[in-house]
């Protein structure tokens, strides 16, 4: 899109005025706060700066429609995080993330629904009701979920409802609903991108991630939203690299290794409190002890997949 902008082959007005139109039509229910006026004034300026300016002096993303998961605090425009004690807050300031996106010169449509306080991965529980996928089960032709808690995001993208997407990923909320619909998510590394106007969930795993269609689109989002910020106090201050550089660089693979320290710790702690390890049969004994630490993280793969497949009511 941004060479098409660059080309003069279409103008941003226009590019923006297609998506409002597939937004006001979509069937997905991936959009539940809608900003034709505030993308339209985006369009406009974009215009105005690629009329007047060099191309190498203009952002990537400027002109580009995007969507914003409703977990992320817009000043002025509702945020919900999709549940109904939230259902008219309206934040007197803007999340980090969002107002780097939108400085950048991207042209915001609008809100996009998400499990509700992000606590969910089939986006089926939110309050404005679930996301539809854009692809269907090929064996009978049923609907299917579109991951989450991202889904809006994931499925707005892979639906040309916009070219990109804010997400916020905890346990996978960017990248399995980026899987399920196909298309490209990332979760940046843990301080990356600020936090200050998220809507928590765990503050100690919660990053902000985006949505595209192909890596270059998700290496130029993460360029406009990644840096220091003074309002997070986690936030690196490492110099964000120019990601899109290194898409066509050399791509090293590596093997797992046991975690050997952590074995050795959970040695000493069983040692400290005067615990053994044996084999046991699980038919000649009425419980089994876990022969290491049970991970967060692979608990909330099953609670997920569980949730997805409806093991969970």
């Amino acid at each position: 899109m941004h060479d098409g902008l660059k080309k003069r082959s279409f103008s941003a007005v226009e590019l923006v005025e297609a998506h409002i139109s597939a937004v006001e039509n979509e069937k997905l229910n991936a959009f539940i706060t809608k900003t034709p006026e505030i993308a339209m004034k985006a369009a406009k300026a974009a215009d105005e700066h690629f009329s007047r300016q060099k191309d190498d002096l203009i952002s990537p993303l400027m002109g580009i429609p995007v969507g914003i998961k409703d977990l992320f605090c817009t000043k002025g425009i509702k945020t919900t995080a999709c549940s109904k004690m939230l259902e008219n807050f309206v934040p007197t300031y803007e999340s980090t993330v969002s107002d780097l996106l939108l400085k950048s010169g991207a042209a915001m449509l609008g809100k996009l629904n998400m499990d509700e306080f992000a606590m969910g991965s089939a986006n089926t529980n939110s309050y404005f009701g679930p996301v539809e996928n854009v692809w269907i089960r090929k064996s009978d032709g049923e609907k299917v979920v579109p991951g989450g808690s991202s889904g809006g995001s994931a499925a707005s993208v892979a639906g040309f409802l916009c070219a990109g997407a804010l997400g916020s990923d905890t346990g996978g909320s960017v990248r399995q609903p980026a899987a399920y619909c196909g298309v490209v998510g990332i979760k940046p590394t843990y301080g990356r991108c600020s936090r200050f106007g998220m809507i928590a969930f765990a503050s100690s795993l919660d990053q902000a991630g985006v949505i595209t269609r192909s890596v270059s689109d998700s290496a130029l989002m993460l360029e406009a939203i990644c840096g220091y910020d003074k309002k997070d106090s986690i936030s690196s201050e490492k110099p964000v690299p120019k990601f899109s550089s290194f898409i066509n660089g050399d791509v090293k693979a590596g093997s797992m290794l046991r975690d050997t320290a952590n074995e050795s710790r959970y040695d000493g702690l069983w040692r400290y409190e005067g615990s053994r390890r044996h084999d046991v049969g699980l038919l000649s004994s009425h419980y089994v002890l876990a022969d290491e630490i049970p991970r967060m993280n692979r608990g909330m793969t099953i609670c997920g997949s569980m949730t997805v497949h409806g093991g969970m009511t």
